[in-house]
Formats: structure tokens, C-alpha cells, sequence
């Protein structure tokens, strides 16, 4: 049997064209300028810190220009040198607003992605500086020579006399050696931000890490899902449907001898079949509400609200110019139920309050209670709604942070990331529609078609 290995995909080439010999021209100058400014902003403000910390005033606009210029870097890596640029993936705020970017600085910070970043920065001008210097001079020598050799014929050095035609050779040497040590300059840059900003073995584990993460979470959460589901098949569905068969079979047993109780157990049968028809579409609807296919995230929301039996204030802000798909939607509203049936159950609250955000990032629920406290993941195959929870968003990539404190109430925070989301401009204004938990917002209907075939 033959077999067939996909082939692995095509390495980049080197590049060493126009666009890099300009670039270690460009670095040169900035070399000559900029390079200079940078350190004397830096060695002046960490001097300057024991003097009441006024030396901040100069190192934050610093580090706020050395994030752009690590990110122009990255992006001079891909268009010039044709480098892979491993990212590892970093943390984000949930907050919106000057907090949140504050606060994305702030991460980026800590990072020593960040940090090798200026190095390669500071690295790359002075190796550009250095090689544009000696361009510079060799081109100069070429120039003046062939001024020389066009203009004032030989020229006596001490004892020795270079004829025009040896000028001449002379200067070109210069200029082509000129040209060399200007592509040395290209691949010396080349060398550096490979090395630097393309990322490393450590990235690339990094991101191993991650991804099994993620797939550890998903084969927790559908072990956990498969579990509830054989669950409430076996405790609650089988039963009633064995019940079901019996009175069907006593029924049949006496429709000739006793039709009075026949018809009396068929009734019985009815009514218990619609109710095992009631639990499976329970069953269904925590496997994947038909309302949020339907009706999306919004309408789903609502419906959990008007079914809750705590008065919820619920609040969601969705951008109306994108449409969530349907994972992230699922994880959004099982966060949703599972956090309001464990309030139900065991908080002994009397409000709650449910916030869904999403900005260009992530999508951010928010739930809230008043009640008693003391909530949190647990996995002795006991309690384990927010550990299925938990699962469920570290397949997607996020995290679930609880904070329940006793007697404090309960507050659940999932952050939800979106990839492949771009923020060309600004968003539009988020629609917010307020809840009434009174019942203003009714649930939207469940199809009932064979329920309506059992009446």
C-alpha cells in the first residue's frame, strides 16, 4: 500500500533586494538621529528616578514609542526579509477604554517578546549605522578618485605616483566594495531579526502548550457534557418511558374485559407521554436551544432570564455589524444557564444581574449575585457545573474567573476571545436592551409539533 505524506510547506528565501539595501540606509539614518534620542532618554530617566520618580516622565512616552517600534519592526521583518513572525499568544484586558489600553500596555510590558524586541531595535541601528558609515566612506574615496582621475591627471602620494587608469581601478574598487559591505549590512540585519523578533523554539512550545490546552479543555467538557446527558437520560427519560410501556401493556390487557379502565390507562398514558416529551425537549435544549440557532444569542438570553426563578436584570451589547458563530455563542449561553441554575439552587439570592459584552477582541458575560457566596470550580465529580464551565472556555481559548467571597455574593467573569477579528475603525455604537425580569421580554417558543400530535 502506497501512502501518501503531505509534503511540508515551502521556506521562505532569503531576500536581498533594493527594499533591504534601503532599509540598512533608512537604519543608518536613524542611527545618526533617533538611536542617540532613544539613549539619552533612557540613561536620563533612570537617573533621574530617585528624584521623586520624575524620571517616569520620560521613560513611559519612551516605552510607549518603543512598543511602536517593536511592532514596526515585526511588520519590517515580513515585508523586507520575508521572516515568519511567531507571536505567542498574550494576556488581554477585559475593560474597555483608556483602562483597558492602559492595561494592554501594561501586559505588553511583561513580556520578553517585548523586551527582545528593543533590543533588536537598538541592535539593528547601530549594526545599520555602522555599515552605512562605511558606505559612506568608500563611496566618498570612489567619488574623489574619479574626480581625480578625470579631472587632475596622476597624483604623487610620497614616492609613488598613481596613474589616472590605477585611480580609476582604485575608486571603482571602492565603489563596488561599497555596494558589498552595504549587502553585508542587508544580511546582518537579516541575521539580526531572525534571531530577535521571528521567534524561537520557546515560541513555538508555547504555543504547543496552548493548543493542547485548549483541546484538553474540549475533551473535558464534552466527557462532561456526555455524562450530564446518560445522566438525565437514565434518572429522569428511561423511567417514565418504562412507566409508559407498562401502562400501554395493562391497557392492552384489559380493552376487552374491563374497557372503562382500558381507556383510563390510555389517558394516563397520554399524559405521561407528553411529559416525557417535555423532559427530551429539556434534554435538547442543553444540548443547543433551538432559540439561539434561531434567534441568536440576544433572544436566548432573554428566554433563560424570563424562565429564571431569581429576578435577573440582563444586559446585553453586541455589535451589530458581526455576527457570532455559533461556538462562541453556545459557550456565551451555557455560562448564562449554567450560572443562573447554580443561583437558583444554592445562593439563596434575590437579584442577579447578567452584563454580555463584546468588543473587537473578545465577547465578555458577566454574572452577579447577591447571594451567599462561596462558589467555586470544584472537580470531585460531584459539583461540576463551573468546572464544565471551565472546560467549555478553555476549549474556546478563554478563562473563567470567580470571585465569591461568603456572605459577599458570587461574581462570574468568562472572557470569550474572537480570532480573526480586525479592527479596521471605529465600532459602531452597541445596541443595549434592558431586561424586565417581570416578564416584559417573553421566552421565545420551543417547537412543539409533537407535543401537538399527542393532544
Amino acid at each position: 500500500m502506497n501512502s501518501i505524506t503531505a509534503a511540508p510547506p515551502p521556506r521562505r528565501r532569503a531576500r536581498l533586494n533594493l527594499a533591504a539595501l534601503a532599509s540598512v540606509v533608512v537604519g543608518g539614518l536613524l542611527f545618526l538621529s533617533w538611536f542617540w534620542i532613544s539613549v539619552v532618554l533612557v540613561l536620563t530617566g533612570l537617573s533621574a528616578l530617585p528624584a521623586l520618580g520624575s524620571g517616569f516622565l520620560l521613560l513611559v512616552p519612551w516605552l510607549l514609542l518603543m512598543q511602536l517600534a517593536v511592532r514596526a519592526e515585526r511588520r519590517r521583518a515580513v515585508a523586507i526579509h520575508g521572516l515568519d513572525v511567531i507571536r505567542p499568544p498574550r494576556r488581554r484586558s477585559r475593560r474597555e477604554g483608556a483602562a483597558g489600553w492602559l492595561r494592554n500596555r501594561w501586559y505588553e510590558l511583561g513580556t520578553g517578546e517585548f523586551w527582545r524586541g528593543v533590543l533588536h531595535h537598538h541592535l539593528a541601528m547601530l549594526a545599520a549605522g555602522v555599515f552605512f558609515l562605511a558606505v559612506l566612506v568608500l563611496g566618498w574615496i570612489g567619488w574623489v578618485g574619479w574626480e581625480l582621475a578625470l579631472t587632475a591627471g596622476p597624483l604623487q602620494v610620497g614616492a609613488w605616483e598613481l596613474s589616472r587608469w590605477l585611480l580609476a581601478v582604485i575608486s571603482t574598487a571602492c565603489l563596488v566594495l561599497a555596494v558589498v559591505v552595504l549587502a553585508l549590512g542587508a544580511l546582518v540585519d537579516r541575521g539580526l531579526a531572525r534571531g530577535l523578533i521571528s521567534g524561537s523554539e520557546e515560541d513555538l512550545r508555547e504555543q504547543v502548550a496552548e493548543l493542547a490546552e485548549r483541546r484538553q479543555g474540549a475533551v473535558d467538557a464534552a466527557a462532561q457534557e456526555r455524562l450530564r446527558i446518560e445522566r438525565d437520560l437514565h434518572d429522569g427519560v428511561q423511567p417514565r418511558l418504562v412507566n409508559l410501556a407498562m401502562t400501554l401493556g395493562l391497557a392492552k390487557g384489559a380493552i376487552r374485559n374491563d374497557p372503562d379502565r382500558a381507556e383510563r390507562l390510555v389517558g394516563e398514558a397520554h399524559v405521561e407521554a407528553k411529559a416525557v416529551m417535555t423532559d427530551l425537549r429539556q434534554l435538547a435544549r442543553g444540548i443547543h436551544p433551538a432559540v439561539l440557532t434561531d434567534r441568536g444569542l440576544d433572544a436566548a438570553l432573554s428566554a433563560l432570564a424570563a424562565r429564571s426563578r431569581v429576578p435577573v436584570e440582563l444586559q446585553v451589547a453586541l455589535r451589530p455589524e458581526t455576527e457570532l458563530d455559533r461556538e462562541r455563542e453556545a459557550v456565551a449561553y451555557f455560562v448564562v444557564s449554567e450560572a443562573l441554575t447554580n443561583i437558583a439552587k444554592h445562593s439563596l439570592a434575590q437579584q442577579a444581574q447578567v452584563a454580555v459584552t463584546e468588543d473587537e477582541a473578545a465577547l465578555t458575560v458577566e454574572v452577579r449575585d447577591d447571594g451567599r457566596g462561596g462558589a467555586a470550580v470544584h472537580r470531585d465529580g460531584v459539583s461540576t457545573g463551573l468546572a464544565g464551565l471551565s472546560d467549555r472556555l478553555r476549549a474556546t481559548g478563554g478563562r473563567l474567573e470567580v470571585t465569591s467571597p461568603i456572605g459577599g455574593g458570587t461574581e462570574l467573569v468568562a472572557v470569550i476571545p474572537l480570532p480573526g477579528r480586525a479592527g479596521p475603525g471605529e465600532p459602531a455604537g452597541p445596541t443595549v436592551r434592558e431586561h424586565d425580569p417581570l416578564g416584559a421580554v417573553p421566552a421565545a417558543p420551543s417547537p412543539t409539533t409533537d407535543q401537538e400530535a399527542l393532544r
